[in-house]
């Protein structure tokens, strides 16, 4: 008869200290990862910011509205560089704003004349209003089309196009040097005339 002796099961063998601190410093570093992350330039999805800027807040106003005679509803956004613009800093100057965006195909057929005409008109702001559509969208839109000296601007919840009383894509308001709504034009596409005739009144 053979005696059978019980051997214990075996211990598991620990992992040796140079492992064990690699793991430990590899969970350290993602922890640490994952906290500046998000500030990290390359990490922050592209916004265009530096180039079109974004409605944050609608400014109340007496006698505003989106018709002739009334005063231009003012807003603010984001503008170059982080900039904080306002309508209403542009007093003194003449302001064309088109409300567009860029599914809209009188929207697209008129932006070359628009182009055209603020080349030739440099005391004159032109604004392009986008209706809820993204920065890179239009940012590759303007791009396209060569459309360097009309300033974009996204109205990312439509509330500034709903507080000019748009209905219809493209509509243009001609802002006089007081910030007063002298003419509009509902649809299109606009032509170089029509745009100067809607300038002309303005100022």
């Amino acid at each position: 008869m053979v005696d059978t002796v019980e051997r214990p099961d075996r211990e598991p063998t620990a992992l040796p200290r140079w492992l064990a601190a690699i793991l430990i410093g590899a969970i350290a570093l993602a922890s640490l990862l994952a906290l500046v992350w998000p500030s990290l330039p390359f990490a922050r999805p592209p916004t265009a910011t530096s180039e079109v800027g974004i409605v944050r807040s609608q400014i109340e106003g007496e006698g505003a509205g989106g018709r002739i005679s009334a005063n231009a509803p003012n807003f603010e956004w984001n503008g170059e560089g982080g900039r904080v613009v306002r309508l209403s800093d542009f007093r003194g100057k003449t302001v064309v704003i088109n409300f567009w965006a860029t599914w809209c195909q009188p929207c697209r057929q008129e932006m070359p004349a628009l182009q055209r005409v603020a080349a030739t008109e440099p005391d004159v702001v032109f604004l392009e209003v986008d209706l809820q559509e993204s920065g890179d969208k239009v940012t590759s839109f303007l791009e396209q089309l060569g459309l360097d000296r009309l300033q974009p601007v996204l109205d990312t919840n439509g509330e500034t196009t709903r507080r000019f009383g748009v209905l219809s894509l493209p509509s243009t308001f001609f802002v006089d040097k007081n910030g007063v709504i002298r003419h509009l034009e509902l649809g299109g596409p606009l032509s170089e005339a029509q745009i100067r005739t809607g300038i002309g009144k303005a100022r």
